[in-house]
């Protein structure tokens, strides 16, 4: 609890065989849990699986009741209804898109969590590949 924050980051699981867009949710204490993103956009239908609908969570905090939606899933006006009946106050959209036409796309976003009287964020994700990471004979032994 160093920081005492919450957080939602976008990240990429791996289940079985199948990889999924997902928003991981975060508290002081840990693990809040997840949301698998429904339907991939466009080409990501070629490497992503689809989510099931059973990991659309909100989450009570001290701030509000929060969940995420992500990337295009805010324009799905039914997926937009299931969160407001949940009660969602807080409400966040991480992408992985940081091209200028995505900083459109999050006002549109924004301006639909307004409508529901919803505080609203979103930030690109930061992509960083297994070889921006030293690999085991390359890291320095931490010393005290």
């Amino acid at each position: 609890m160093e920081n005492s924050l919450h957080l939602v980051i976008g990240v990429v699981e791996r289940d079985g065989g199948t990889l999924y867009c997902t928003a991981l949710f975060f508290s002081p204490d840990g693990y809040l849990g997840k949301h698998r993103k429904l339907m991939p956009t466009a080409a990501e239908r070629l490497v992503w699986g689809f989510g099931d609908g059973s990991t659309l969570p909100v989450f009570d905090t001290p701030f509000g009741r929060l969940g995420a939606v992500i990337c295009w899933e805010n324009y799905m006006p039914l997926l937009r209804m299931a969160m407001y009946a949940k009660g969602v106050q807080i409400w966040c959209a991480p992408t992985a898109d940081g091209r200028e036409t995505g900083s459109r796309r999050c006002a549109t976003w924004r301006s639909r969590a307004d409508a529901s009287s919803c505080p609203a964020t979103s930030s690109p994700t930061a992509v960083i590949s297994r070889q921006t990471f030293p690999t085991h004979s390359q890291r320095t032994p931490m010393t005290s």
